[in-house]
């Protein structure tokens, strides 16, 4: 590549001879000056030459931004040329990469560098035309040497811009998908609140049908994991469904999911670092929020319980716990007045607890609760005499809220922290 415009002028200034690649730039410079008047109709001329064999370009929303950057072009073309650029500090001006970046947001990247491969390919034939009206007198050689040089600089150029684009569209692409998550989960926080929803534009702002059924999820990743939420949630959506899910990252650790289906079927889970909340399906705007509110609450039973990761607690499970946890004190508390001793933690205790809990679900009878946990029947009323011992009372002596403590106890322990 040649040498800097600026040293080739201080070296003519001291008299020094002109090398053969001193001649080549100053006709090259010669050419780009001679081109300056032209830069209007170059920069249109090279628009209408790709609106012509890259149909996309023409589109209405698409026409006016692609003229702006076939203008930025031919002007940042003219003036590297100008200045003897080299490939190497080849550089996109800024309003080259905003030109782009307005491009990256109405045309795929492939259309964008068919665009520039076509841009170019004009380019090159009418440096050659310029070449051959301005070099006339500096022989055919030189005049050769100088074609072979702008078209090779500017097939560098498209190699240069072409690996900025594949950049600055990837960047503009994560911009836009970054703005358009955001923009739909501050629709789904509007809709989850508002009493004011036309549920037609919610639907259409969200990109999810809001008249259907739903199920939703919430997945919480433990901060210390990495797992990709998700993938994680359109897996949890998969065991039940095979419909497309809506799925909104709320924090760099939460997602909200809804699934558009009325199944019972229950999520499953196989990947480490993230629990999971499951709602009820619910219909309508009213299921949409209501189905997301007890997977909420699924999640904060399942921290309340200490649960591991890796998990899934499904709000039908846990709807007493929901209800009555909300004052984990006063709940701890609770279990304690009315179990007394029987809230002992021992395996003897947890054992006894068992015992009762199967009593009261097969409605106080003994040997159904033999048969439920595989004992002879005097073991059951054996158990059952040393935890009535425990509570201090009679066993059907307050059942409700013996039966309430014990599921709280089951679900919750008595130890979990607020």
């Amino acid at each position: 590549m040649c040498a800097s415009f600026d040293h080739l002028v201080h070296r003519v200034c001291r008299g020094d001879s002109m090398s053969g690649d001193d001649q080549v730039a100053t006709q090259v410079r010669d050419v780009a000056v001679a081109l300056l008047p032209e830069l209007p109709a170059l920069g249109l001329g090279t628009a209408e030459y790709i609106f012509e064999r890259v149909p996309e370009f023409a589109r209405q929303e698409v026409a006016d931004i692609a003229l702006a950057a076939c203008q930025a072009n031919s002007a940042a073309l003219v003036d590297a040329l100008m200045r003897g650029i080299t490939t190497d500090a080849m550089a996109p001006s800024e309003e080259v990469i905003r030109t782009t970046r307005d491009l990256a947001r109405t045309i795929s990247l492939d259309t964008l560098v068919s665009g520039y491969q076509v841009g170019i390919a004009y380019w090159c034939s009418r440096w050659t035309s310029a070449v051959e009206s301005h070099c006339e007198d500096t022989g055919v050689s030189l005049a050769l040497r100088v074609t072979n040089y702008g078209t090779t600089f500017l097939l560098s150029w498209l190699q240069m811009i072409t690996n900025r684009l594949s950049v600055a569209y990837r960047d503009e692409a994560e911009r836009l998908s970054r703005e358009w998550s955001m923009a739909r989960t501050e629709e789904a926080r509007r809709i989850l609140t508002s009493d004011a929803v036309d549920i037609t534009t919610a639907s259409r702002r969200l990109g999810y049908d809001l008249t259907r059924h739903h199920v939703a999820l919430v997945v919480v990743r433990d901060g210390s994991n990495q797992a990709p939420l998700e993938a994680t949630a359109r897996e949890l959506a998969g065991t039940i469904s095979d419909a497309r899910p809506l799925t909104l990252l709320v924090d760099s650790d939460t997602l909200w999911c809804w699934i558009p289906t009325n199944t019972e079927a229950r999520a499953t889970l196989a990947r480490e670092g993230v629990i999971c909340g499951h709602g009820r399906p619910g219909h309508g705007l009213d299921g949409f929020r209501l189905s997301h509110h007890q997977a909420l609450e699924a999640v904060r039973v399942a921290r309340l319980a200490a649960h591991p990761f890796s998990t899934v607690t499904h709000f039908p499970d846990i709807e007493l716990a929901a209800l009555c946890s909300h004052e984990p004190a006063a709940m701890r508390q609770f279990v304690t007045s009315v179990l007394g001793e029987l809230a002992d933690p021992s395996p003897h205790g947890q054992m006894l607890r068992e015992t009762l809990r199967s009593f009261y679900a097969e409605n106080c009878n003994y040997r159904s609760t033999a048969a439920r946990i595989g004992l002879h029947h005097n073991t059951i009323r054996y158990r059952l005499a040393k935890a009535g011992e425990a509570l201090g009372r009679g066993i059907l002596d307050r059942r409700l809220e013996t039966e309430i403590a014990l599921h709280l106890e089951a679900q919750l322990g008595n130890d979990a922290d607020e």
